[in-house]
């Protein structure tokens, strides 16, 4: 798999906003389902509630002239378009985290996969690592395949590692009071394999649900340890689709269990 990294130049140190820590740091992922008005509802939410996500990352986001929209008090990050793909997925950062953390983001000469490394000198959750890396996923569905191989989303790195996003696999490690088909079981499979061969643990907790509709789904994420644990909670801002939940992912305090097959 191939990277294109984008450095960006690193901010100087602002004293205006405390550094989020391992008890603060939180991080939200969503589908936009492809509309203007679900991205415009759901950061007019961000704006309604006491504490704004530090990172969102979005899926499946709305374009314009081929980029995201821009909201204030983010600063958005894309795989660039090219003749080949355009982007499907979108990271956004609070303007003020960029003030504390240096980051770096890697594309991978597709629309549907990026990551960032975030680098600080007391470590983004804890003093233990100064790296963290976030990959963004939106895997497309198409017959008995995903558009990103289980090699390409679990990558082996020595340092903690988030793999979020619509994913649309579904497995009974997470999806535990789901009624699974074979087709579901056939495709999901080699991922939680790879991911369990690469040392990650589901973050998810088992027989969690995202949303009200029958049959529940379940949108799984994946991380590297060690790293403090960073139990999921889930949410729905008013007026968004209820079987596309954010995930808000706050450490730390409780342990979390490796990814069983």
């Amino acid at each position: 798999m191939s990277t294109s990294p984008a450095p960006t130049q690193s901010p100087s140190p602002s004293q205006s906003f405390h550094y989020p820590g391992c008890l603060n740091l939180s991080i939200v992922q969503h589908n936009c389902l492809g509309t203007s008005n679900v991205f415009q509802t759901l950061f007019s939410f961000f704006t309604s509630v006491e504490s704004s996500p530090h990172i969102v990352a979005l899926q499946d986001i709305p374009l314009w002239r081929n980029c995201p929209p821009v909201f204030r008090n983010y600063k958005c990050f894309f795989p660039p378009a090219t003749d080949s793909y355009k982007p499907r997925v979108a990271t956004y950062f609070q303007e003020r985290l960029l003030s504390v953390i240096s980051i770096l983001p890697l594309f991978f000469e597709r629309g549907d996969l990026m990551a960032v490394n975030l680098d600080s000198p007391e470590g983004p959750f804890d003093t233990s690592h100064n790296l963290f890396c976030l990959y963004n996923a939106y895997s497309i569905p198409s017959g008995h395949t995903r558009s990103i191989s289980p090699a390409d989303l679990f990558p082996r790195h020595d340092y903690p590692t988030l793999v979020l996003g619509d994913l649309n696999i579904h497995h009974s490690a997470c999806d535990t009071t789901r009624l699974l088909s074979n087709h579901d079981q056939f495709i999901s499979s080699p991922y939680f394999d790879r991911a369990s061969a690469q040392l990650f643990f589901l973050l998810n907790t088992p027989g969690s649900t995202l949303g009200s509709r029958s049959p529940p789904i379940i949108a799984p994420q994946f991380l590297t340890c060690p790293l403090p644990t960073l139990p999921c909670s889930h949410f729905c801002p008013p007026g968004t689709t209820p079987s596309r939940q954010l995930v808000g992912i706050i450490p730390p305090s409780q342990s979390f269990s490796p990814l069983r097959s």
